[in-house]
């Protein structure tokens, strides 16, 4: 009985790293008025440049901007972003926090914003597998 209780304990634990828990910034942007105001995990490729602060479906999106739309987000300056570029850029990362289908009102300028919809995130990590 105590192996089996491990075992459930283990599996619930791990869970939390487990690529199925998360969303595409696709999907999120897809259900963006559901999900408008709302806790969210998104996992997606980070780029962060002169002019981006955005999570992207896959890497092939990142380097082409070919997401602009409909596959990418803006993320927040949350969790000290800019200050891990060199951890983050152009990785894997599982973004939480929460989603706004608009990210800046039209009077607020925002050098990095990839698109309409963002994530004010709280925590920002490369996924383990």
């Amino acid at each position: 009985m105590t192996l089996i209780a491990l075992a459930i304990a283990w599996a619930l634990t791990s869970a939390a790293i487990r690529p199925s828990n998360y969303m595409t910034p696709s999907y999120a942007l897809a259900h963006a008025d559901e999900l408008d105001g709302k806790k969210v995990t998104v996992g997606g490729v980070v780029d962060i440049g002169t002019n981006s602060r955005c999570l992207y479906d896959s890497l092939r999106a990142a380097r082409g901007k070919s997401g602009v739309g409909s596959q990418v987000i803006t993320l927040s300056g949350g969790d000290n972003l800019l200050r891990r570029r060199d951890e983050l850029n152009h990785r894997f990362a599982i973004a939480t926090g929460t989603f706004k289908k608009v990210f800046n009102g039209p009077d607020v300028v925002d050098l990095y914003q990839c698109d309409a919809a963002g994530i004010e995130q709280d925590t920002i990590q490369l996924l383990r597998r």
